[in-house]
């Protein structure tokens, strides 16, 4: 199970967010970077090292730390900070051991801390200011380090004023963490300044499929990359699970439109259990608090404090009238998890890998193969508008598009209805949009 998002060099889109941190960081001003789990912040962060040249910011992989404690933390820092003394200023690297002896031999909290200020300040007399420590994966350091860690940090930044900032990446808010006073001394400097890590637009999708295709020495036609978009949404490591899935079947000829639709097909059957996206899937929803599961369990709380979060994360979007979740993938995650809970709920769910299709907690009687296909594909975009065009593209298939007239699509509706509905001359699940098309409803 490949679980680790494997990134090309360089950065892939998030300009705006590159901007916004060298914004920040260019003014000396401390912030918070949230995104979750394999949404690529450490590759973001190590690039705007590597891009910044009138200011200096470090690297610190908080991950590295063997201990969850001020010492590691302090040690972890100044590892960081000594490689990048070594770069600019060969001449300091004998002081920059001896503080590193210094930490190391620090037998209190007291020697630590004085040895921990010569080292920012030697960093600060040889490095570009402002000095900007990256601080990633933060959430296990900020919940367990010693309360005085924080009031330290804040010390510091108090002293050098603009000359030293902190940007804390996490997989959530830290405001959303149990916050003592402490930890709240530290918080106040980053509070004012949230910025969520974006989702992949399409093109920065594309340009991942390419680069994993080329590595991988598999073919994705323009069919394949609007449906691994489609059903990742501009999350990296889903859309690196998706590849591996589909470039698994396609392999590297090139196909036609045909065998394109029947290999999405497949592997849209097989991505409820496909190993690597429903990992994904999971460390997404571990990621997120009570109040949002709950949220995206029950969409019609989308006006309240938790589904603001999630919009605010991208988890959560705006399809014109509706509020909908993000990824295909992860909507069919969230409504397995809705099932699990309740599994008498009302409404449909359809287990992709099994073909199975329950209405109100009923199993549905066998489908044809059309009338799978036409559920199914609705059920991908549940609660979303779909036109005749689209229905017949993807149910019949694009070389059909002018072969299946209104009449036939009508007729395969009102079939599908006749064994889903439990009145089908007032359909309560598949309904008519007047002028528009279909729409499946929960």
């Amino acid at each position: 199970m490949k679980n680790s998002i494997a990134l090309p060099p360089g950065l892939i889109g998030r300009d705006d967010d590159l901007e916004y941190i060298r914004k920040r960081a260019r003014a000396g001003e401390c912030c918070s970077l949230v995104g979750i789990s394999n949404l690529g912040k450490s590759a973001f962060l190590r690039h705007l090292c590597e891009s910044s040249n009138d200011h200096a910011c470090v690297y610190v992989d908080c991950n590295a730390m063997p201990e969850r404690n001020a010492r590691a933390f302090y040690v972890a820092v100044w590892r960081a900070l000594a490689d990048a003394i070594a770069t600019r200023a060969s001449n300091a690297q004998t002081r920059a051991r001896e503080v590193f002896d210094a930490l190391c031999a620090a037998t209190n909290a007291t020697d630590l801390t004085l040895a921990f200020d010569e080292g920012i300040a030697l960093a600060l007399k040889h490095l570009p200011h402002p000095l900007v420590l990256l601080l990633d994966d933060f959430d296990e350091a900020y919940k367990h380090l010693e309360a005085q860690t924080f009031l330290n940090l804040r010390a510091f930044k108090d002293r050098h004023g603009a000359s030293l900032a902190y940007v804390a990446a996490t997989e959530r808010e830290l405001a959303r963490m149990t916050t003592t006073r402490e930890q709240g001394e530290f918080l106040e400097l980053c509070a004012p300044r949230v910025r969520f890590l974006h989702f992949w637009q399409a093109d920065d999708t594309r340009r991942f499929c390419e680069y994993f295709a080329a590595r991988e020495k598999v073919t994705f036609s323009a069919d394949d990359l609007k449906f691994i978009h489609d059903h990742a949404d501009g999350h990296p490591g889903l859309t690196q699970a998706i590849c591996y899935a589909l470039g698994a079947i396609t392999g590297a000829p090139q196909r036609n439109a045909q065998q394109d639709r029947m290999i999405h097909q497949a592997v849209q059957k097989n991505l409820a259990t496909d190993a690597n996206a429903q990992s994904e899937c999971e460390k997404i929803w571990d990621d997120l608090d009570a109040d949002e599961r709950d949220a995206l369990l029950d969409l019609t709380r989308a006006d309240d404090a938790a589904a603001h979060r999630l919009r605010a994360k991208f988890i959560l979007r705006e399809d014109g009238d509706d509020t909908i979740i993000f990824s295909r993938v992860f909507a069919d995650f969230v409504r397995r998890q809705k099932l699990m809970r309740n599994p008498q709920a009302r409404g449909i769910y359809i287990d992709a890998d099994a073909g199975a299709v329950w209405m109100d907690g009923n199993a549905v009687e066998a489908l044809t193969d059309l009338e799978y296909r036409l559920l199914l594909y609705l059920y991908g975009r549940i609660d979303r508008v779909c036109d005749k065009y689209s229905i017949v593209k993807n149910v019949w298939g694009e070389e059909f598009i002018d072969e299946v007239d209104d009449a036939r699509v009508e007729k395969l509706i009102s079939r599908v209805r006749a064994k889903i509905e439990p009145d089908a001359t007032k359909p309560r699940y598949v309904i008519s949009v007047r002028g528009r098309g279909y729409k499946l409803v929960r």
